[in-house]
C-alpha cells in the first residue's frame, strides 16, 4: 500500500508544471541573445555548485528556444537564483473508536511531532537590458530537498530548466 501512494505522489509531482510569468505585450520574437548574471550573496555563495549546474542547463536548454549564449552584445540577462523555504511534517497522527453498550466514541489526536525541513525552489528571470525590466519569470514547480544527493541534484536542476525554458517564449 505505501509503495502504492509513493507511485501516486511521484506521478502528480512529475505533471506539475512551473508558475511562469512575463509582462503583456512584449515582443519575445525580438531576443535571441542573452548573458548569464547569477546572483550573488550569501545564500547562493554557499550553493555556487548548485549555481553551476543551474548555468550549464541554462547553456544547454537556451539555445533551442532560439536564444543564444553570449557574452557581450546581450539583450536579455538571465537571472536566476534559489529561494529557500521551510516545510513542517508532521509525523504522527492517532486515532481511534469506542463501543460499549449505549454509547458510541471517535477520538482524533492531533499530531504529536513535526519536523522542519529546508527546500529551494529555482527562480528565473529575463531581464530586458535596455530597458532594465524584468520580461519573463519562471519558478520551479518542485522544490529540492537540502539533503539531496549530487546525483540528485544534477537530474532535479537539470529538469526544472528544462520545464521552465519549455514555455519560453509565452503563446501569445
Amino acid at each position: 500500500m505505501r509503495s502504492v501512494m509513493v507511485l501516486v505522489v511521484l506521478a502528480l509531482v512529475g505533471c506539475a508544471t512551473p508558475v511562469i510569468d512575463y509582462q503583456a505585450g512584449t515582443s519575445f520574437g525580438d531576443y535571441s541573445r542573452a548573458s548569464l548574471a547569477m546572483t550573488s550573496g550569501e545564500q547562493e555563495t554557499a550553493r555556487s555548485l548548485d549555481m553551476a549546474r543551474v548555468e550549464q542547463a541554462l547553456r544547454k536548454y537556451l539555445p533551442a528556444q532560439g536564444v543564444q549564449i553570449v557574452d557581450d552584445d546581450a539583450q536579455l540577462q538571465v537571472v536566476s537564483r534559489f529561494v529557500e523555504y521551510s516545510r513542517f511534517d508532521s509525523n504522527e497522527l492517532f486515532w481511534g473508536f469506542g463501543a460499549t453498550r449505549s454509547n458510541v466514541g471517535v477520538a482524533v489526536s492531533t499530531p504529536v511531532s513535526s519536523e522542519e525541513s529546508k527546500q529551494y525552489r529555482l527562480e528565473i528571470e529575463l531581464v530586458d537590458i535596455a530597458s532594465k525590466q524584468v520580461v519573463w519569470k519562471a519558478r520551479s514547480a518542485g522544490a529540492m530537498d537540502e539533503d539531496y544527493s549530487t546525483a540528485a541534484r544534477d537530474k532535479w536542476i537539470d529538469r526544472a530548466v528544462q520545464k521552465m525554458l519549455a514555455e519560453y517564449p509565452p503563446a501569445p
